[in-house]
């Protein structure tokens, strides 16, 4: 029997649009944080604008997906044609576990047409680490390595599977009698959102880190306290001195560790490690199953190990991106406009050259 298939597309500046994505992420997906409007609004600029699938089946939504709907804009010259890319964090489609993979296939089918209708030449997605990606339409990327560790039963059984230098930092964390503190709900105030917003940004300048991951206060504020319910923020002391933070973002029985940061000043008191312990340490008294730490900025590295170490013999998860070109031919016109340096290998090979090509000069 022939299912009855229907993709809608929304935009967040309508106000009873956004009110329904609400309801939805609310009532259908647990408001996986990630997804909230809140987050999203963050990436709405003057070219780029945020709109969102909605995807129903029989009358019924079955699947929700944010994105950022993006001019082309080559050399200060704009071109009749846009892309679409996910916000920073994880992304990509969200449904439930009653869907079928033939209704992903057709969801796939629904948005490539919209986007040919629409002069849509090229999208990337940054998936989540729930298999979304799963029926995806376009080249899929292993980009990288995320630590996901399973919390044990009790914390003595997590101590004895830390490597050996994450038991040693510690120790020599707690000989400067470091303090522990999480924040919880109502428990989070606006001060306290500050003091982690004030190590972050001094960690993201430290790092020379890309404008992406930089937000305001009014961001952090407006996510936090509209969602209160889902975050945590962790703070490790130093005689009454914030010196290592980390905000949580709690979906169903996962944390995700979402930003964090350290006192320069402080490296040598190890409190980032104290902190990670002391967080391992309070998540399984709260029963809580598995803690995301995420990934390094390329694998293997220093900031990979570091994470590891906490869960070495835990198996990583993969991040995938997802890289799709609708319309090759105007690919082609707008990368060659962009770049001269380009050929065909840059479209062939889209794993390892910057994508979408043309944006690579903007």
């Amino acid at each position: 029997m022939k299912q009855n298939y229907k993709l809608l597309t929304k935009d967040f500046d309508d106000i009873s649009d956004l009110e329904n994505y609400k309801n939805l992420l609310h009532n259908l997906w647990n408001n996986n944080v990630y997804y909230s409007v809140e987050h999203l609004l963050h990436f709405q600029k003057d070219t780029d604008v945020l709109k969102f699938f909605l995807f129903e089946k029989d009358g019924s939504p079955i699947i929700l997906m944010p994105f950022v709907f993006r001019k082309v804009m080559i050399k200060g010259k704009e071109h009749p044609y846009f892309d679409v890319i996910s916000p920073y964090g994880y992304s990509g489609p969200l449904f439930n576990d009653t869907v079928l993979e033939e209704d992903l296939e057709e969801f796939w089918v629904h948005v490539d047409k919209w986007y040919l209708e629409n002069n849509v030449i090229t999208e990337f997605i940054r998936f989540s680490l729930n298999e979304n990606s799963v029926k995806y339409s376009g080249a899929l990327v292993k980009t990288l390595s995320n630590v996901r560790g399973t919390l044990l039963d009790n914390f003595e059984d997590q101590w004895t599977a830390f490597l050996p230098k994450v038991r040693n930092n510690y120790r020599k964390a707690t000989s400067y009698d470091l303090d522990f503190k999480i924040f919880n709900k109502s428990e989070i105030t606006k001060d306290i959102i500050k003091i982690f917003n004030d190590i972050y940004v001094e960690t993201m300048h430290r790092n020379n880190a890309d404008s992406i991951y930089f937000f305001s206060n009014v961001y952090f504020e407006n996510l936090i306290l509209s969602n209160i319910n889902n975050f945590s923020i962790a703070i490790a002391y130093y005689q009454d001195i914030p010196v290592s933070i980390e905000l949580i973002i709690h979906y169903k029985e996962t944390m995700f560790a979402f930003l964090g940061g350290t006192n320069a000043e402080y490296f040598s008191y190890r409190p980032n490690d104290f902190l990670r312990v002391k967080i391992i340490e309070w998540a399984i008294q709260s029963k809580i199953q598995h803690y995301v730490l995420g990934g390094g900025m390329k694998d293997g590295d220093g900031l990979y190990k570091n994470k590891k170490s906490l869960f070495p013999k835990d198996e990583d998860v993969i991040f995938y991106t997802g890289r799709k070109i609708v319309n090759e031919t105007v690919y082609d016109e707008l990368c060659s406009s962009a770049n001269p340096e380009y050929s065909d290998v840059h479209k062939q090979n889209l794993k390892d050259y910057f994508f979408p090509f043309y944006r690579l000069s903007v």
